[in-house]
């Protein structure tokens, strides 16, 4: 009876001694966790717009190179485009200016308006396929903050535009569709 008992004891005192250990672990570690946590969200958020997407894109630049395309969408009207940046802290931004800078910290770093690379694939891939409205997105992930605001087209997991929130039930427009298809067959 008494050595059941101490048995019973020392299992006891193994799974709180384990609970100690995992609860001490999930506490040490909970930043990382709910950094974790906040880049799964965000790619399933990417992951949902539009009815269709291609992700990872090499793109002929018409000169005989190539440059990565992150998302294209396929909307009902209309086919996006989006570029993903990972810029943590704060950044200060606007449509007509030629560099953005964040702010970690007390530091600051500036780095070339996006919107101008943007712009660029858009025309790009435009010129592949003509008379199909062609858009593009900024999409900053839950790093990045903007305390001065910034341009219409960056976006960010608390602000998506509607026409990007995506139903896969939806279907697109024909000739979307038939852009959709060429785009695929161009695609490296």
């Amino acid at each position: 009876m008494l050595q059941t008992i101490t048995q019973i004891t020392e299992q006891h005192l193994i799974i709180i001694a384990a609970v100690i250990f995992i609860s001490l672990i999930v506490y040490l570690s909970r930043k990382k966790i709910k950094h974790y946590w906040l880049n799964f969200k965000t790619y399933r958020q990417l992951n949902r717009l539009g009815i269709e997407q291609l992700i990872n894109v090499q793109w002929p630049d018409g000169l005989g190179h190539y440059f990565t395309i992150d998302r294209l969408v396929m909307r009902n009207d209309a086919i996006s485009l989006i570029m993903y940046k990972c810029y943590p802290g704060k950044i200060f931004c606007a449509d007509h200016i030629d560099e953005w800078t964040q702010m970690l910290g007390q530091r600051s770093y500036s780095f070339e308006n996006p919107l101008h690379e943007l712009d660029y694939q858009i025309n790009t891939l435009s010129a592949s396929i003509p008379d199909i409205p062609v858009n593009g997105y900024l999409f900053f992930d839950h790093l990045s903050e903007f305390p001065k605001g910034h341009p219409d087209r960056v976006i960010h997991s608390k602000k998506i535009p509607d026409e990007l929130i995506g139903n896969k039930q939806d279907s697109a427009q024909q000739d979307i569709l038939d852009a959709w298809q060429q785009l695929i067959k161009i695609k490296v």
